[in-house]
């Protein structure tokens, strides 16, 4: 795999080389300089550091220029990297009926998506379908992204930006989003009709009911279908779709790395991906960032596990955020099946005394509450959550009169966890990203955790789909708690609530 490729330098519009940017970026951690910086003013700052520093500095630049060689070797063995990009034939008209790009995080898949889709609707008229397998709400969907591509490109004055859908005054053109999952396959198949772009972003995520709703949908004589997607831990139906050996007519196909994002060090990504190099193995590394599916060769679900207490007075408080207090709970359903409430501490990466950037130190996860209990009676649910000392607490969504009967006891505030098709495995995986401490005071807790398997095969092997085998109450109470957050905008110094 070559290194060579250009990217845009973070100081300007030079295009430069992966090794050199990488040896620029080193010599900015070093002296504690942004990356915008010119790397004249670098050089200059080296020659007024002390010696020490300045061989600091061109060790650590070449070092860093050797390991992005090992970040960007490894590549799908159907990945062809230098194939033209599918969405430039889908700007210029070509007669193709399926455009699918695939790959790692940070490829610009879906920034790219949305921009020639809003570059086509802006010349002629389209009815554009921006489609996921789960959309509760508009905020689920890609619309911001749309807005925020409408705002930068040359049509911005043609386009209303309402609250459900985009309209050009133009060309007429409309997007709209919908959610392909549930039942109601019919709903769902007369919200397509007529549609001539239809664009599925996390197609991964794709059950083949849906694909089966869509394909024969999507029927104007001109339509054509975007497929956006990371791959996940398992091979997905999008995936036998375009990546199996028989494609669909018309399609073209292709893999989308960092490697073809030349706002990669414009960005966090570079610095999200040399963190991930360094911190996860090579199997979670590729599954997040050249595109491999996620192998797994231990049961074992989770591995950064320790018991303990956390010292609080040891916190960097460098601005107002630095933890998160969140509560999950649990319902049970009678008999044996306990209801389990969790109350953990989130704490940012920066705000960690052992923090270090070119380390990738993950964020915190301290376990420290827990109340676990048979047969409760529902108009006594609330007193769980007041054992653990909260006032708010996110609640199994399944359970809606439980969460009703929490709310009417008039001391505890309880709302439903987003739930969505794989929100199971999303779960898991926030937690997996954590280092994740659990008091001694939360026995049942860290025996679910540290007890959590993968099924496995009579040989010892995972088996696929991944399964969790063992007792998980507390563990979904934690699921739960963390519903709300995305764990990776956590290494922008911030969180994002969904």
């Amino acid at each position: 795999m070559k290194v060579d490729r250009l990217f845009r330098s973070p100081w300007g519009p030079e295009q430069l080389r992966a090794t050199f940017l990488e040896k620029h970026c080193a010599k900015c951690r070093v002296l504690e300089l942004p990356y915008s910086v010119s790397p004249a003013e670098v050089a200059a700052k080296l020659r007024e550091a002390p010696p020490e520093v300045r061989l600091e500095a061109e060790a650590k630049a070449d070092a860093c220029a050797e390991r992005v060689k090992d970040m960007l070797a490894w590549v799908p063995e159907d990945a062809d990297l230098a194939a033209p990009n599918p969405l430039e034939a889908f700007r210029e008209g070509k007669p193709y009926e399926h455009f699918a790009l695939w790959g790692g995080r940070g490829g610009g898949k879906s920034h790219e998506a949305a921009e020639a889709i809003v570059e086509v609707a802006s010349k002629q008229k389209e009815r554009v379908a921006g489609a996921r397998e789960y959309m509760a709400r508009i905020e689920h969907s890609t619309k911001q992204l749309f807005a925020d591509k409408v705002a930068e490109s040359p049509w911005a004055a043609d386009w209303d930006v309402l609250e459900f859908e985009l309209r050009n005054k133009r060309t007429g053109s409309v997007i709209f989003f919908l959610g392909l999952n549930g039942s109601n396959a019919e709903s769902v198949g007369k919200s397509l009709e007529g549609v001539t772009i239809l664009w599925t972003d996390e197609a991964q995520l794709l059950t083949q009911h849906s694909i089966d709703i869509m394909l024969p949908t999507i029927r104007d004589g001109n339509s054509r279908c975007v497929w956006t997607w990371n791959p996940g831990e398992d091979v997905t139906p999008v995936d036998a779709l375009f990546r199996g050996d028989a494609l669909p007519e018309r399609s073209l196909v292709a893999c989308r790395l960092v490697e073809h994002n030349p706002f990669l060090y414009k960005t966090r990504l570079a610095s999200e991906m040399r963190s991930s190099f360094l911190r996860d193995g090579d199997d979670k590394f590729r599954h997040i960032w050249r595109g491999a599916h996620h192998a797994r060769s231990d049961s074992r679900v989770f591995h950064n596990l320790a018991v303990g207490y956390f010292d609080f007075s040891k916190l960097v408080k460098d601005d107002e955020w630095h933890v998160m207090d969140l509560t999950g709970m649990d319902f049970g359903y009678g008999g044996n099946d306990p209801s389990a409430v969790v109350r953990c501490i989130l704490v940012r990466p920066s705000a960690l005394p052992h923090y270090d950037p070119e380390a990738g130190t993950r964020p915190l996860l301290y376990v420290f509450k827990e109340a676990v209990q048979q047969a409760v009676p529902n108009h006594r649910l609330h007193t769980l959550v007041q054992t653990v000392g909260a006032q708010d607490v996110i609640c199994d969504s399944a359970m809606p009169l439980m969460i009703d009967a929490i709310n009417q006891s008039g001391h505890v505030s309880a709302r439903a966890a987003n739930k969505a098709p794989g929100s199971v495995d999303a779960g898991r995986r926030k937690i997996e990203s954590c280092d994740v401490l659990v008091s001694p005071e939360c026995p049942v807790a860290f025996e679910e955790l540290d007890g959590l398997r993968f099924e496995t095969d009579k040989l010892g092997k995972v088996k696929r789909p991944l399964k969790m085998v063992g007792q998980h109450h507390c563990v979904d109470a934690i699921r739960y708690a963390l519903s709300q957050t995305e764990i990776g905008d956590m290494l922008d110094d911030g969180v994002s609530h969904l």
